[in-house]
């Protein structure tokens, strides 16, 4: 295996180089077929053929496999690696974002092709750049059928524009799709239209966007494949900023097949101003009884009683629901939980609510959620003793047991965190995060959090003076049998350079430290090097962007001195000088620490 690892290493880095060195020429030819030399009775989406560019990359590929066999000596041949191993590694590569990558190895061969395009497909609408919007959508109109084209130019014509008739794609890359957004697929139409036609900028398009938005969300919704690998999963109605009814009509769910009814996620940013919304919504129990998971935003100034019926109609409806987020819901609450508990006790797995009111919400059927492994809960308000059970009042306390109990809250609700550790879901819990630390927190933490070994300070907040905060720190961290630590702070907060923990606060029994947040060299030695430090530091992970040579040389002395860390991983920094990678291989090689450069 790590000799067919080293072979498609090298594929890529070679077809890497040669996509920098065509990029340019490959530029400038699309520059030329843009819009304005287009003039074919007002052909939109119409320069899908043009691919001069595409037939000098394959005519230059037997060259650069030809130098791949040069450099590397080896007789084993790439076609003999099962497609089950192929697939593991693309899909590494995937989740690592090397997208540029997998575009590559699309031109090794045709196994490497029908590998690959499943997955640059899956989710095409995930992180796509406003320029590359039209390029995305002229690919699925050509995926369209003859009877589709037909039908939307028959309605297109009395706009003065068409889409072309001709071009068909290598693949049906609609197939693929496994992620759909309607809000994605309107604006990528509508960046398409007007990349086109340049004299519908700052013009309402929304009649042309609308039907070609909704010709190939049908193409979507109507694909029906035997391989369940294929169904379309997860569908997402996001917030858009239009003021008009962008969402189509129930038409365009209710009479295609297998439409909604595959999917085992959906997502719903709820936009008060469509009326098509609450229509698809009161229809939606009807279309999909198998989701997964269910991730509900509702604007905080909503009010109406009716999405909150809308919403407990869909939860009853469903079969399994697993994993349930909840966000925003002034008034609802104490209808919808207790709901979702009781229909769905015996099969979630993960809960999570944010911005949401709790008041008269009862909270007590969480503890017969046996699966339950994960509960978050961020900024809530109205939450009281009353909504959880004390764990001296519970029978049945142990029927729970969390592996991860994520508490943030506003300082001027600092009771809220005590509130919910006293309760059986901090006993229980095996993983904390907290983002206020009050010595209220702190000493209720020690008491009833004795099985907690993983700690996350998630951009926290310390609310005493400054002279008392190390001391709480380590009364905190010391009031624990601590074995993992995780300090992790956004760039965006003015405390990002600010890591206030020393080398005296680290448990003995802390083996492993993530830094998500900025340091200094002096603070890290203070941290790692320092003879006050007990802890015996085997796993390392640092998130730093200004990680620099002074960083690295305190982590190669402490694997020097202390010999106990076994695993660095980096990431954040993507490139390194000559001298940190000589420090890099040190550890390598003469401290034998696995080091990862791309620590996800």
């Amino acid at each position: 295996m790590a000799n067919y690892c080293f072979l498609i290493r090298h594929i890529l880095e070679l077809l890497r180089n040669k996509d920098l060195k065509t990029g340019e020429a490959t530029s400038k030819t699309t520059t030329i077929k843009q819009f304005f030399e287009i003039n074919r009775d007002q052909e939109i989406f119409n320069d899908i053929g043009n691919y001069e560019h595409v037939n000098e990359i394959t005519s230059e590929k037997p060259k650069i496999l030809r130098e791949f066999s040069l450099e590397v000596n080896s007789t084993a041949e790439l076609t003999s690696l099962p497609t089950e191993c192929l697939e593991r590694i693309f899909k590494d590569v995937d989740n690592n974002n090397e997208h540029s990558g997998l575009f590559s190895c699309l031109l090794v061969c045709r196994s490497w092709c029908r590998n690959i395009v499943p997955i640059l497909w899956a989710r095409p609408f995930d992180k796509l750049p406003k320029d590359s919007r039209y390029k995305l959508i002229r690919t699925y109109i050509t995926c369209l059928s003859d009877e589709e084209k037909s039908c939307l130019n028959s309605q297109l014509i009395k706009h003065g524009i068409r889409i072309p008739y001709t071009t068909h794609s290598l693949f049906n890359y609609s197939i693929y799709l496994k992620e759909l957004s309607y809000v994605e697929l309107y604006q990528s139409v509508d960046s398409g239209i007007k990349h086109y036609r340049k004299s519908f900028i700052g013009y309402n398009t929304y009649k042309l966007t609308s039907l070609i938005a909704k010709s190939i969300c049908r193409m979507f919704l109507a694909k029906n494949t035997t391989d369940s690998s294929l169904h379309l999963q997860s569908f997402k109605i996001d917030k858009h900023f239009i003021q008009m009814d962008t969402f189509p009509e129930l038409d365009l769910f209710s009479k295609v097949y297998p439409g909604l009814s595959q999917i085992t996620n959906f997502t719903l940013d709820y936009d008060p101003y469509s009326e098509n919304l609450v229509k698809f919504l009161q229809y939606f129990p009807s279309l999909c009884t198998g989701l997964n998971s269910l991730n509900i935003t509702l604007p905080y100034f909503e009010t109406k009683p009716i999405i909150i019926d809308l919403l407990i109609s869909i939860i009853k409806k469903q079969r399994s629901i697993r994993d349930f987020n909840l966000s925003g819901a002034r008034i609802g609450a104490d209808v919808i939980i207790p709901i979702l508990l009781s229909v769905h006790s015996n099969n979630l797995i993960s809960l999570k609510f944010q911005n949401v009111e709790f008041n008269n919400v009862d909270l007590s059927l969480l503890m017969s959620c046996r699966r339950l492994e994960t509960l978050t809960i961020y900024h809530c308000t109205g939450l009281n003793r009353s909504s959880l059970p004390l764990t001296n009042n519970s029978n049945n306390y142990n029927s729970i047991i969390l592996k991860s109990l994520n508490i943030g809250c506003s300082p001027k609700y600092p009771q809220i965190p005590t509130i919910i550790l006293e309760s059986p879901l901090g006993t229980t819990c095996r993983e904390l995060c907290l983002d206020l630390i009050t010595p209220e927190i702190v000493n209720v933490t020690k008491r009833n959090c004795q099985n907690v070994t993983t700690l996350k300070l998630r951009d926290h907040f310390i609310s005493i003076n400054k002279n008392d905060s190390e001391s709480l720190i380590n009364n905190l961290f010391h009031g624990l049998l601590l074995e993992r630590l995780i300090i992790s702070i956004s760039p965006k907060n003015s405390d990002y350079e600010e890591l206030n923990i020393h080398g005296r606060d680290l448990p003995a029994s802390c083996w492993y430290l993530k830094l998500q947040c900025g340091f200094s060299v002096r603070h890290l030695y203070d941290l790692m090097l320092s003879d006050e430090c007990e802890a015996s530091i085997s796993v390392l992970i640092v998130d730093y962007l200004k990680l620099h040579i002074g960083h690295l040389m305190i982590i190669r002395d402490l694997a020097k001195e202390k010999g106990t860390l076994k695993y660095l991983g980096i990431c954040g920094k993507k490139e390194f000088d000559k001298e940190e990678l000589e420090v890099i291989k040190d550890l390598q090689y003469k401290y034998k620490v696995n080091v990862n450069l791309n620590e996800i």
